[in-house]
C-alpha cells in the first residue's frame, strides 16, 4: 500500500504519553500501512532518546523506536527533491520575513516533495508552508464534538 501520510515527530511523541489521544491512536489504526515518517522526524526521535540520561525511561523510549517505530514506518529521506522543494519555500519565506526554522521546513519539504498529507498537532507552525507551498496537512489529535 502507498504512503500518504507522513507523520510529524509530535505523533510519534504524543503514543508514549500516558495518556495518549484516543483520536490519535484510532487514526493510526485506521491509516496503518499508509504512514510513514521523515527521515528528520527519525532524527529527532533518536536524538531526543540520546539526551535523556541512562535509565529506565531511555531504555523504554530506545525500545519504543527500535522495536514499534523502525519497524512500523517507512522512513523517507530528504532527498534531492526534497532539498528542492525546500529551497523553493524558504526563498519564498525570507522576503516576507517570516521564521524558517530548519527542521519543521525540511518536514514540510518531504511531504510536499511525496505528495504526502502531514499529519501534525502543531498545525500553527505548519500553516505558513500550506500557504506558500502546496502542504496538505490533518490532525489527528483534535477531539471531535
Amino acid at each position: 500500500m502507498k504512503n500518504i501520510y507522513l507523520l510529524d515527530t509530535n505523533i510519534i511523541s504524543e503514543v508514549t504519553r500516558p495518556q495518549p489521544s484516543e483520536n490519535l491512536l484510532s487514526n493510526l489504526e485506521l491509516h496503518h500501512g499508509t504512514c510513514a515518517i521523515s527521515s528528520i522526524t527519525w532524527f529527532e526521535l533518536l536524538k531526543g532518546v540520546e539526551l535523556l540520561e541512562d535509565g529506565r525511561k531511555k531504555e523504554k523510549l530506545t525500545s519504543f523506536i527500535m522495536d514499534y517505530v523502525a519497524p512500523s514506518f517507512e522512513i523517507i529521506p530528504y532527498d534531492q527533491h526534497a532539498a528542492s522543494v525546500n529551497a523553493q519555500l524558504v526563498s519564498k519565506l525570507i522576503p516576507l520575513g517570516k521564521a524558517t526554522p530548519i527542521l519543521d521546513t525540511q518536514i514540510a519539504s518531504v511531504a510536499i516533495a511525496n505528495n504526502m498529507v502531514l499529519v501534525t498537532q502543531n498545525t500553527k507552525d505548519f500553516k505558513i508552508f500550506s500557504e506558500v507551498g502546496n502542504l496538505m496537512m490533518e490532525d489527528w489529535g483534535k477531539d471531535d464534538l
